[in-house]
């Protein structure tokens, strides 16, 4: 069984990310996969290098890196908007910090951004193509509601394709 680590990197705690990342739970149960999300990802501050030490980085990032260590591969959910949103950008920062070995060094990642343009999508695909991820599905943006069955199975090729890829 392949273990899939969420990443809601929303604020918002029922956004429709966070619903999309709970519905990936249940299409994966029926794939014989496991999605885990890990929660408090909005209290994850901005990365600094300052922070990330042994003493001063933050339980959560520790949290963060040993998770999607763990993982077999990571599905990474935010909105769209006109940039890459801060907290997503702070999660891939963590994840690739410069003092400390990238964690997400060729897993299998999915970025799903819910909004109305695949820019930013794009963006952090790139973002986390840097840090070494094998981003096997990028350009998936969810403009409909989360429910509506197009998008479901969407998201289940999604959480399909990062399973298999691991």
């Amino acid at each position: 069984m392949s273990y899939l680590l969420a990443l809601v990197a929303d604020p918002a705690q029922d956004s429709t990310s966070a619903q999309l990342a709970t519905e990936a739970q249940r299409v994966a149960i029926r794939n014989n996969i496991d999605v885990v999300s890990l929660a408090e990802l909005d209290t994850l501050p901005a990365y600094s290098a300052e922070l990330d030490t042994d003493d001063g980085r933050p339980l959560i990032a520790n949290q963060l890196r040993r998770s999607t260590l763990e993982a077999d591969g990571v599905l990474l959910f935010t909105a769209e908007g006109a940039t890459v949103p801060p907290l997503a950008r702070s999660v891939i920062d963590w994840l690739a910090g410069p003092k400390s070995a990238p964690t997400v060094g060729g897993k299998p990642v999915g970025v799903i951004t819910v909004g109305p343009g695949e820019v930013i999508n794009q963006g952090l695909a790139d973002l986390l193509r840097d840090a070494g991820a094998d981003v096997v599905a990028d350009g998936i943006s969810i403009t409909g509601s989360w429910s509506d069955p197009d998008t479901l199975n969407r998201l289940g090729d999604t959480v399909v394709a990062v399973a298999s890829a691991s």
